[in-house]
């Protein structure tokens, strides 16, 4: 481990920025110091996984007593690992990562031969490992006594160390290797209070070898000489969580944030057909993650870890909600990045899979004065991971939310049926729901404009096709996206009326999805109307426009997001009660256009679903003698898009 001896003479600046760099320096493993970005690609030696358990149930009984709770079991965290960590440095370990579930250690070899000699430190450094733990007495708490167990796994090998992100949005260090797969499975195989080391392609249990007392490393005033601070803290703090880094700077005393219990929501992406081992994924791994920082970047969120799983050619990632930085919209903050994530494209062209849960967590930064680590620890960061797992089961794309994220973010959401699931190491069956897009927002032609404002010259056809519409000539246009603004704002200067409805990607799911903003639109509804203003315009329409399905205005209501849905609402909508739904919405639109033609857009039809296609066809078939222009845009890789619209009654490009 590094030193923390530092020189005392020098005036008091020079010691404060000393400190300054002992600070920041406790957060990165030595191998990465005095510069992350230039350390070697690869190390030959061995490692040492460690899997703890128990924390996380001290967390959830600690967590009543508040901030009380948060300071003992930070007590408890350092007076763990702290003879952890004294082990690990007498025999020239290094601490990679490190938190309340677990250890990941790593003993350099200066050349292959002296691989074995890397394995015997950390087969010894595994059973001194595992004697702490035996030593470590059980916590007291109101719910009873709390003991930890551990099991230890370990394998030589090489060890690569990748350095990902942007020193604006934050980096990380991504650990890989299949020494460092081996080193795990030996870990899960390992029964609790055991060792196992892989060595020569077996299994073995770990033993005691005789070896000298190691040294890894020189002081970090060696490593860092006489070295500006800020010019440290510049090159260092994008590996920290930005505020954790700020509160560093300003302290000369505190290690790091105080630690608490506070709501976080935790999402875990299992990103598939990754091989780190090829340098064309290691460069698209570089790309997809500063994609999922610029989602992060306006949401409060931020990357806590991100872990690649070689044998599974995978990359799983941990985003926070809440964690040192929150507020009341991190609920929703998650489920929107967590739909702009699934929507990324990844190398494998398909979909990750993603799992959200949030509750009350242990944040803060434990450790030794020589070796700290900002964590995230309580149940929900496992139910969240487990989520993610069991979402790959169920095909790419899949989002899984626990309940009570679910109900933090009201009816901002559509989400499927609820799932049962039986997790490993769950003591019970756990209720999930399928999240499966943002209820779209009531659109009319002068939000559309706003958001799709028209660029460059309007196509001639547009200026041709208001006139047939008004002639009762044309009613359905097929368009490029880019040309439905300019069709909206013709239409808004000389006919004034009409909505938009957009299809999304990974939507298919949801019966009218497209329908629902854009009957919002036409009915007039807006963000800032309160539910009773809401309510009272639903009605309207219907008793005005649709007179003889009054009956069903409770279909509106729920529909557009008024009204909590009952559970399946839209598969009878598009299944048992499809004919009743059509007639109501075709009456609906005709009523509408006697009182003025409209203009009615669905943009990206090609991602539509399909009873939204039905009713679609249905409306145009039935109003083919109304003052209603359907502008219909899809993009031109979607050819079956344009076939299946070329039936369609009058239509014109």
């Amino acid at each position: 481990m590094m030193s923390s001896s530092f020189p005392k003479d020098g005036d008091k600046a020079d010691i404060a920025a000393v400190s300054l760099v002992e600070r920041l320096a406790a957060y990165l493993p030595h191998l990465a110091l005095p510069e992350p970005k230039v350390m070697p690609p690869a190390f030959e030696g061995a490692l040492v996984q460690v899997e703890i358990e128990g924390f996380s149930a001290l967390a959830e009984s600690l967590a009543r007593l508040g901030r009380e709770g948060a300071e003992m079991l930070s007590r408890v965290l350092n007076a763990y690992f702290g003879p952890l960590l004294q082990s690990l440095e007498e025999l020239g370990g290094d601490v990679l990562h490190f938190d309340g579930q677990g250890l990941l250690a790593f003993f350099p070899a200066a050349q292959s031969a002296a691989l074995s000699s890397a394995l015997d430190r950390a087969s010894t450094a595994s059973l001194k490992f595992l004697a702490v733990n035996e030593a470590f007495r059980g916590v007291q708490t109101a719910d009873g006594r709390f003991s930890l167990q551990m099991r230890v796994g370990s394998a030589a090998g090489t060890l690569q160390i990748l350095v990902v992100g942007t020193s604006m949005l934050g980096q990380s260090l991504v650990f890989n290797g299949l020494a460092l797969e081996a080193a795990r499975r030996a870990c899960l195989q390992a029964r609790w209070g055991e060792a196992l080391v892989w060595e020569d392609n077996r299994m073995k249990t770990a033993e005691a070898q005789v070896v000298s007392p190691g040294v890894l490393t020189s002081s970090l005033a060696r490593l860092f000489e006489a070295e500006d601070p800020l010019s440290v803290f510049n090159r260092l703090s994008p590996y920290l969580p930005r505020q954790l880094a700020q509160r560093l700077k300003g302290s000369t005393s505190s290690l790091g944030p105080a630690e608490e219990f506070r709501r976080v929501v935790n999402l875990f992406v299992h990103v598939p057909n990754l091989d780190l081992e090829q340098e064309s994924d290691v460069a698209r791994l570089q790309a997809y993650y500063s994609a999922v920082q610029q989602v992060c970047a306006g949401l409060d969120g931020r990357v806590h870890e991100i872990t690649p799983r070689p044998l599974e050619k995978a990359v799983r990632l941990h985003l926070t909600f809440g964690a040192l930085l929150s507020n009341n919209e991190d609920a929703a903050h998650a489920l929107r990045a967590a739909l702009a994530v699934r929507d990324l494209p990844i190398p494998s062209g398909g979909s990750p899979a993603l799992g959200v849960a949030s509750g009350n967590v242990f944040t803060g930064s434990v450790g030794t004065p020589g070796r700290q680590k900002y964590i995230v620890l309580g149940d929900v960061v496992s139910l969240s991971a487990y989520f993610a797992q069991a979402a790959t089961e169920r095909g790419d794309g899949t989002l899984l939310v626990d309940r009570y994220t679910r109900e933090r973010v009201g009816l901002s959401y559509l989400f499927g049926e609820d799932i049962i699931l039986n997790l490993p190491a769950w003591p019970f069956p756990v209720r999930a729901s399928r999240l499966l897009a943002p209820r779209p927002a009531p659109c009319n032609l002068v939000t559309f404009l706003r958001e799709y404002p028209p660029t460059g010259p309007a196509p001639t056809a547009v200026l041709g096709t208001l006139d047939a519409v008004l002639a009762g000539q044309r009613h359905v246009l097929l368009t490029e996206p880019g040309q439905a603004s300019h069709l909206a704002g013709r239409w808004l200067k000389r006919v004034g009326r009409g909505a938009a409805g957009l299809c999304l990607l990974h939507a298919a799911d949801v019966p009218y999805l497209a329908w629902s903003g854009l009957l919002g639109g036409l009915i007039g509804l807006a963000e800032s109307d309160s539910r009773t203003e809401k309510a009272a315009k639903i009605s309207e329409a219907v008793v005005r426009f649709a007179p003889d399905y009054v009956p069903l205005t409770g279909w509106l209501s729920q529909m557009l997001g008024l009204a909590q849905e009952e559970p399946g609402f839209r598969q009878r909508l598009s299944g048992p009660q499809r004919g009743q739904f059509v007639q109501m919405v075709t009456q609906l639109l005709q009523g509408m256009a006697l009182a003025g033609p409209l203009l009615l857009i669905f943009r990206d039809l090609q991602w539509c679903d399909e009873p939204g296609l039905q009713l679609l066809e249905s409306a145009v078939h039935a109003l083919a003698g109304s003052p209603i222009l359907f502008g219909l845009t899809t993009r031109p890789e979607h050819g079956e898009m344009a076939e299946w619209v070329s039936h369609l009654p009058g239509l014109v490009r």
